[in-house]
C-alpha cells in the first residue's frame, strides 16, 4: 500500500533544537522536532500559534503525520549567549548561557495527511506567508526542492530520523560497523518530546507527549520486531513522529 505524501528538502546555514530540559547549557536535538515541523506549515499557511494549536478549523493541521531525514552529517559548535532579567524597567540580571548549534544542514521534511490541506501547503510552501524558520526565529530555511510522491513500505533500519520510542528498550544491530577500525560513533539522543500544544495567554503550554529516540546521520540501525509502519523514499526509511 502506497501512501500520498508532500516531501520538502530543505536547507538552512545553521539550526538548533533545544532538547526539553536544557537551562544554562542549551545542547541541540539532530532534527527537528514534531511541533517544529507543524509550526513550519502554520508559518507558511500564515497562522498565528493560537491558530495552529487551539483554532478548531485547523484541526486537520494538527492531525499531519510528520517525518524528517538528515540528508548529510551536520557541523557542529557553540553560541554564548545572555539573558537579561528586567525588573522595574531596568536590567537587574544578566544570565550567560551556550547554545549548541548545526550548521550546514540539509533535511527531507514530510508532511502526510487530508488531501485538500497538502495541496494548499503546497501552494503555501511556494509563496509562504511568514519567512520559513526551523527552530529560532532567524535560522530560516530555504526550500530547495519540493513534490507530492507516494512512498511505499520499507523496513526496519534507519539513519539521520526520529523513531518512536526508547531505543534502548529494542533490540538492534548495527548496520555497517567494523569493530577492527577505530570509529567515533555518535550516540543516539532519547528525549520525551511536545507532539501537541495549547496556547493559554499567548502561551504554548505542551498537552501530548511521546518519547522519541533521534538517531544521527553516522548510527545505522537495524531494529528487530520493530511495530511501528514503515516508508521508505530514496532508499531512505523513516516513521511517522507523531504516532
Amino acid at each position: 500500500m502506497n501512501m500520498e505524501t508532500l516531501v520538502l528538502r530543505v536547507r538552512a546555514p545553521q539550526v538548533s533544537f533545544r532538547r526539553p530540559l536544557d537551562i544554562n547549557f542549551q545542547r541541540t536535538l539532530p532534527l527537528p522536532p514534531p511541533t517544529t515541523l507543524i509550526g513550519l506549515a502554520g508559518a507558511a499557511l500564515g497562522l498565528s500559534d493560537y491558530q495552529i494549536w487551539n483554532d478548531e478549523n485547523w484541526r486537520p493541521l494538527r492531525e499531519l503525520k510528520v517525518a524528517s531525514l538528515l540528508l548529510k552529517q551536520p557541523g557542529r559548535g557553540k553560541d554564548m549567549m545572555t539573558v537579561l532579567k528586567i525588573k522595574n524597567n531596568r536590567i537587574e540580571q544578566r544570565s550567560p548561557y551556550f547554545r549548541e548549534l548545526l550548521f550546514d544542514v540539509e533535511y527531507l521534511v514530510i508532511y502526510s495527511g487530508d488531501a485538500d490541506l497538502l495541496k494548499r501547503l503546497k501552494n503555501a510552501f511556494n509563496d509562504p506567508f511568514y519567512p520559513l524558520s526551523l527552530g529560532r526565529e532567524d535560522e530560516l530555511v530555504e526550500i530547495v526542492e519540493m513534490k507530492e510522491i507516494q512512498v511505499s513500505h520499507g523496513g526496519p533500519t534507519f539513519y539521520g530520523t526520529a523513531i518512536p520510542g526508547d531505543i534502548r528498550e529494542y533490540r538492534i544491530e548495527i548496520i555497517d560497523f567494523d569493530n577492527k577500525k577505530k570509529v567515533k560513533l555518535e550516540p543516539a539522543v532519547i528525549e520525551n518530546v511536545p507532539t501537541r500544544f495549547s496556547v493559554q495567554k499567548g502561551r504554548r503550554v505542551p498537552i501530548k507527549k511521546a518519547t522519541l529516540t533521534f538517531l544521527p546521520y553516522l548510527l545505522k540501525v537495524k531494529i528487530a520486531d520493530f511495530e511501528q509502519e514503515v516508508f521508505t523514499i530514496s532508499g531512505r526509511n523513516f516513521t511517522w513522529m507523531n504516532y
